[in-house]
C-alpha cells in the first residue's frame, strides 16, 4: 500500500466512525485534503486528521499550545541541536592570532535581512520585532550602529563603519581559546526564540502589518520572501535552493500586498483580502505573548479574523463556510509558525553572524555573502535544523491529535461491544429456547 493510499485510509477509517455514531451514511471525500499526496509535509496531515476528528476549535487549540508552551519550551532543544552542527571535528582547534586579530567584516545587510537593525529597539514597531531590548545581539548591533562606538555581546565586540556600512566582528577569547568553546559560549549566551518576537514575526508575514508601519519597500520585503520561499520548499524535501521561474510572480505579488497592509488569501471559501491595524496587531501581540493559556490566544487569534476582514461580507456567509474560513486562517498561521521557527535558527542576525565566523574559520577569512547564495553554503546545517523543527512540531500536534482519536474512539468501542453483546445474548437465549425443547421431547 502506497503512502497516499495509507493517508487515505486514516480518513475513511475516521469517517466510517464518525458515521457509525452519527448514524450518518455520508461518506468523507478523502481526496479533498491535499495533504494525502504530499510525502514530506507531516504537519498538515495531522492537522487535517485533527480537523477531521474534532474540528476548528482542536485546531485552534493546537494554535494556541503552538504559541504557547511550545514556543516556551523549545529553546533548550534547539540550542542542542545546533551545537551539533556548529561545533564539529574541528572543536579543539584553536580560535588563532589571524581570527582574534581581524575577526570577520561583513556589510549591515547580509546580517540584518529583515532591516531589523532600521528600527529603534524603543519604537511601538521596535518593541514588537526587537523581543527584549537590551543585552541581546539584536539591541547590541543596534547601539553599535546607532552610538558609533564598539559594542561587547557574549564573546565578541562589534564594530560598525558607517561609511562602508559594515560590521567587524571580533572574538574577545584570546587566540589559544578552543572553536568548541567560542561557538558553545556563543549558542548559550544567544536567545534563539524570543516569543514575542517570534509571534510579531508570523503574525506579520500573514498581515503585512509590520511591514506597512515600517514604511518598507516593494524590493526589501520581495528579497525576504525569496528566501523565506527556499526555506519553505527546503521543508518540502527540496534542497536545491532554487526557486523555480513561475513561484516569482507569485512572491512579487504578496510582497506588493505586504507592503501596503492588505494581503488576498484563499481560505477555502474564494479570494478574501485580511487587513489588521497597527493597533489591533500591538494589542494582539501584547495579549498572547504573555499568556500561557492556549484557549485564550487561540481565541485571541480567531477574534482577528473579523477584525481584519470586516471590509469583507463574512456576515453574509454560511455557518459551514464561517468554519472553513477559519480553518483556513489557523491552518496558514501554523504553517506560518514553522517557516518563522527555521528562520530564527537559520537567518537571523544571530545566526548569520555565527555562520559567518564558522565560515571564516573553515574557509581562510571568507565570511558571508548575498543571503539567498549562502543558503547553500549552509545546506547541511540549515536542513538538520529544519528537520529538528518540523519533528519538534510534528510531535507536538500528533500527541494531541492522539488524544482526540482516543476521545473518538472510546464511544466507537463502547458501541461496538454493546451491539456485540446484544448479539451474543440473542444467540444465547435462541440456544436456550432450542435446549428447552431438546430437554421436552427427551423427558
Amino acid at each position: 500500500m502506497s503512502l497516499a493510499d495509507k493517508k487515505r485510509s486514516v480518513f475513511t477509517t475516521i469517517g466510517s466512525y464518525t458515521s457509525l455514531m452519527e448514524q450518518d451514511d455520508k461518506l468523507l471525500q478523502t481526496d479533498l485534503f491535499p495533504s494525502i499526496n504530499n510525502k514530506d509535509d507531516i504537519v498538515s496531515f495531522l492537522l487535517d486528521v485533527l480537523k477531521t476528528v474534532a474540528g476548528t476549535e482542536a485546531i485552534k487549540e493546537i494554535l494556541g499550545k503552538l504559541f504557547g508552551s511550545l514556543v516556551n519550551e523549545v529553546e533548550p532543544k534547539l540550542k542542542i541541536a545546533l551545537k551539533k552542527q556548529l561545533i564539529q571535528s574541528n572543536a579543539d582547534e584553536l580560535l588563532g592570532t589571524s581570527f582574534t586579530t581581524n575577526g570577520i567584516t561583513v556589510p549591515v545587510k547580509n546580517i540584518d535581512i529583515s532591516g531589523k537593525f532600521k528600527v529603534n529597539p524603543s519604537s511601538a514597531e521596535g518593541n514588537l520585532i526587537y523581543g527584549a531590548t537590551t543585552n541581546t545581539f539584536n539591541s547590541t548591533a543596534y547601539d553599535a550602529i546607532n552610538e558609533g562606538i564598539p559594542k561587547s555581546f557574549s564573546v565578541f565586540n562589534i564594530e560598525y563603519n558607517n561609511s562602508l556600512d559594515t560590521f567587524q566582528v571580533k572574538p574577545t577569547l584570546s587566540s589559544s581559546a578552543k572553536i568548541g568553546d567560542f561557538f558553545t559560549q556563543y549558542i548559550d549566551d544567544t536567545e534563539l526564540i524570543n516569543k514575542k518576537e517570534l509571534l510579531s514575526a508570523v503574525m506579520d508575514n500573514f498581515y503585512g502589518t509590520l511591514a506597512k508601519n515600517q514604511n518598507k519597500t516593494v524590493e526589501q520585503i520581495y528579497e525576504e520572501l525569496l528566501i523565506e520561499e527556499q526555506l519553505i520548499q527546503l521543508m518540502n524535501g527540496d534542497d536545491s535552493f532554487v526557486i523555480a521561474p513561475d513561484k516569482l510572480d507569485a512572491i512579487l505579488a504578496k510582497a506588493r500586498e505586504l507592503v501596503v497592509g492588505s494581503v488576498t488569501y484563499d481560505l477555502g471559501c474564494g479570494l478574501m483580502p485580511v487587513q489588521l491595524d497597527f493597533n489591533n496587531f500591538s494589542n494582539l501581540i501584547s495579549n498572547i505573548s504573555g499568556s500561557t493559556d492556549p484557549f485564550y490566544t487561540g481565541n485571541q487569534i480567531g477574534a482577528t479574523i473579523d477584525e481584519s476582514t470586516s471590509g469583507s461580507t463574512t456576515s453574509d456567509l454560511t455557518t459551514e463556510n464561517k468554519e472553513t474560513i477559519k480553518d483556513g486562517f489557523f491552518q496558514k498561521i501554523i504553517n506560518i509558525f514553522t517557516i518563522k521557527m527555521l528562520q530564527a535558527v537559520s537567518t537571523a542576525p544571530q545566526i548569520r553572524v555565527m555562520f559567518g565566523m564558522m565560515s571564516s574559520l573553515q574557509n581562510n577569512g571568507t565570511a558571508l555573502n548575498n543571503p539567498t547564495e549562502d543558503m547553500k553554503n549552509f545546506k547541511t546545517c540549515i536542513n538538520c535544523m529544519s528537520k529538528e523543527i518540523m519533528a519538534l512540531i510534528a510531535k507536538f500536534i500528533f500527541v494531541i491529535t492522539i488524544a482526540y482519536l482516543i476521545k473518538l474512539l472510546k464511544p466507537v468501542i463502547k458501541k461496538v461491544i454493546k451491539e456485540k453483546i446484544n448479539q451474543y445474548s440473542e444467540i444465547i437465549i435462541s440456544l436456550t429456547g432450542t435446549f428447552n425443547k431438546v430437554k421436552d421431547v427427551i423427558t
